[in-house]
């Protein structure tokens, strides 16, 4: 193995711009260790492991400027230091995309259920997790308002779907435009509590996939009087709240109006004479 190396060769060997070389000695991090009679300089094999160092390092977001200092230091605690830091960050990273992926799973399905699935199904949903607030209220279109109070519930609100309620007593009556509170629905729990945090129990719905193509919801009366009627076919009865949530909107060539998907959940149980 040969003593000395040209920039070209480093960046073939290491797969770095010569650009980035050239900065790295620009900045007095890393450079070449002799200057050759033809006037070339070259780099040393025993500059291999710093190369390689940095690269990781760099591979990791470690900032030039620290990086710098870490290495011109007399021992080995500065880069330890750094190393555990990033593996924090590597460990925070991973949750966040376990997370992601999680997400990525139960969308998936539910977009699945309500666009492909059958139109009306009974099912064991699991708990699922709202943060809302009365349809009603002066700022219920503000969904900020909802989760300002949580600290990082910003980002649970991420996993989550909008949705709203149409309370019993105007199911009964066919008063299918007529909401009773908004907000945040999930199946992963929320970080913390809050006076706008809800449960929805785990049980039997009647569920039913709604695809909506009107600004004024008409299609929402039918699907309604169907959804109740494979209810009431069923033997079953009414025990809470509709929940209407929004799985999807597809815009199309058209913007101004798109086709929205809704899952609706209506708790149901069996008649009792």
């Amino acid at each position: 193995m040969k003593e000395f190396y040209t920039i070209g060769e480093i960046c073939k060997i290491f797969n770095i711009p010569s650009s980035t070389l050239r900065y790295y000695d620009s900045i007095n991090l890393l450079s070449p260790w002799t200057t050759g009679e033809n006037g070339y300089r070259y780099y040393s094999k025993a500059q291999f492991e710093i190369i390689s160092m940095i690269g990781f390092m760099r591979s990791l977001g470690t900032p030039l400027k620290r990086l710098k200092k870490i290495l011109s230091e007399g021992g080995p605690e500065g880069i330890c230091a750094e190393l555990r830091r990033n593996e924090k960050e590597i460990d925070e990273r991973m949750e966040e995309l376990q997370l992601l992926k999680q997400k990525v799973t139960l969308y998936e399905d539910i977009i699945a259920k309500t666009c492909s699935g059958p139109v009306f199904s009974l099912e064991d949903l699991p708990q699922m997790y709202l943060m809302c607030k009365p349809f009603g209220d002066k700022d219920e279109l503000d969904v900020e308002e909802i989760i300002k109070v949580t600290r990082g519930s910003a980002r649970w609100a991420d996993t989550a779907g909008i949705f709203s309620t149409i309370s019993r007593d105007d199911l009964e009556k066919g008063n299918f435009h007529t909401y009773e509170k908004y907000g945040y629905i999930s199946e992963l729990p929320y970080p913390k509590e809050n006076r706008y945090t809800e449960v929805l129990a785990a049980g039997r719905y009647a569920c039913g996939s709604m695809r909506i193509k009107t600004v004024e919801h008409f299609e929402a009366d039918d699907f309604y009087r169907r959804l109740l009627d494979f209810v009431k076919d069923r033997g079953l009865t009414v025990t809470g709240p509709a929940i209407e949530r929004n799985v999807l909107d597809i815009y199309g060539n058209d913007p101004m109006n798109p086709t929205m998907y809704f899952r609706v959940y209506i708790p149901v149980s069996k008649k009792y004479p």
